[in-house]
């Protein structure tokens, strides 16, 4: 009776530490930093977005918004009208860009103060001929 009473104890022990372990090692733990690789690269404060710029304007003509929509993670960063976000707005409206600057949180959203951006080309290379798709189409031999 005292061994069984002793492998038992022994049996909850070596459990113990098996789930301690294993919980150690859980990735959806929300204590542990997060390594998503569609979450914007940041520096000191200062990140880098790549996505869609929605441009809205007024009945005038007027710039009134400026967003970053980005597809992959269903975010939205606001960018903030100064000279630079301006310029932004008027020259890449509707372009996927990459944006990079000061992001700051007010309430629920997200800001950025640009510093520097650019357009980028969607995924894979627009040079490269593309196969043809339906019946009928040349294969390009």
């Amino acid at each position: 009776m005292k061994k069984l009473v002793v492998l038992t104890l022994v049996a909850a022990l070596v459990a113990f530490v098996a789930v301690s372990f294993a919980k150690a090692a859980e990735p959806n733990d929300v204590n542990k930093p997060a390594n998503d690789p569609n979450a914007p690269a940041q520096k000191d404060g200062v990140i880098t977005i790549r996505g869609k710029l929605v441009v809205t304007k007024d009945e005038k003509g007027v710039i009134t918004s400026v967003k970053v929509e980005r597809k992959k993670t269903g975010t939205t960063h606001n960018i903030v009208l100064d000279a630079k976000g301006k310029e932004l707005a008027e020259t890449l409206a509707g372009k996927t860009v990459e944006v990079t600057g000061k992001e700051t949180t007010k309430g629920e959203e997200k800001w950025i103060t640009v510093e520097k951006f650019a357009e980028k080309q969607k995924s894979g290379d627009p040079n490269k001929p593309h196969k043809p798709s339906g019946p009928g189409q040349q294969s390009g031999k």
